[in-house]
């Protein structure tokens, strides 16, 4: 009898209406963190991944320093632009002085597939937050570990520097761009790739860089997290520790709480030398 009534229950739900229900909770979830910029003439989204801190494409804030940005909610604010990736990475920074917007949760290290549902919020073609989804549609990994992923989401011009994120409403890439004159054939940017290259990223969120020798398997808290040189992943509330083999011999360093690097296998990074004077926060123009 249980069996049977749990079956038509089952049976009566509206599969369609589950899949609506859960992306329009995304859309009001993720929408108040995504902006809109603009430099010099054109447009371009951006993400909000810290208090005050934007996620965008370089090529969206191009060579300015400062951009203008409009938030979900209406409210304007100079940006200013914090830093650029190193290695032609298309990925920048910009810091606003609006600390109350929310943030969205961006991953650390993706776990897309082939298949993988993905969504995105963006400005394409000024059509202001608009909402598309779709899947990935393969994965490539370039060199210095650009990781890049193609997706048949459909886009347009404006949404460069917008998130696609995962069907848990994780920001797992950085829409960067489209081939012209093709049907849905856009990239994005793993945010692993962003966490490593964007040093104002990894400084402004709860997160642990790992370093080692190019090529060697790097293991935190007993897990294969990436290779070298460089892996960045959340920092956790215990102590634990990181360790790699590197030529033949076991490499261990404790890892506490309040780290926020760790080096295996590599001379320990000279400590910066003192400021002659005092700096000013950073603040927008």
């Amino acid at each position: 009898m249980w069996l049977a009534l749990s079956m038509s229950c089952l049976l009566a739900a509206d599969p369609l209406e589950a899949v609506e229900q859960h992306q329009q909770q995304l859309f009001e979830k993720l929408a108040p963190s995504v902006v809109f910029i603009t430099t010099e003439g054109s447009l371009g989204s951006g993400v909000l991944v810290a208090p005050g801190l934007i996620l965008t494409n370089a090529h969206v804030v191009k060579k300015s320093s400062t951009v203008e940005v409009v938030l979900h909610d209406g409210r304007k604010a100079r940006g200013t632009v914090m830093e650029r990736a190193s290695e032609d990475v298309d990925l920048a920074l910009v810091r606003i002085p609006l600390d109350d917007a929310p943030v969205a949760k961006v991953a650390f290290e993706s776990s897309l597939r082939v298949g993988s549902w993905v969504g995105a919020i963006g400005h394409g073609e000024g059509s202001v937050w608009s909402f598309n989804v779709g899947m990935v549609s393969n994965l490539y990994s370039g060199k210095a570990q650009r990781e890049v992923f193609q997706t048949q989401i459909p886009l347009n011009p404006g949404n460069s520097g917008g998130p696609i994120f995962d069907r848990k409403g994780v920001v797992v890439g950085i829409v960067t761009a489209g081939v012209t004159g093709a049907n849905s054939l856009n990239f994005g940017i793993d945010t692993s790739v962003a966490f490593r290259h964007l040093t104002g990223l990894r400084a402004m969120t709860s997160s642990v860089t790992l370093r080692a020798p190019d090529g060697v398997p790097i293991f935190f808290d007993n897990k294969n997290v990436g290779v070298g040189p460089v892996v960045v992943v959340p920092r956790l509330d215990k102590p634990t520790e990181a360790f790699a083999v590197i030529k033949g011999a076991m490499v261990r360093v404790a890892v506490s709480p309040n780290d926020r690097e760790v080096r295996l296998g590599l001379a320990v990074a000279p400590a910066p030398a003192p400021a002659t004077s005092p700096r000013k926060p950073l603040t927008a123009n």
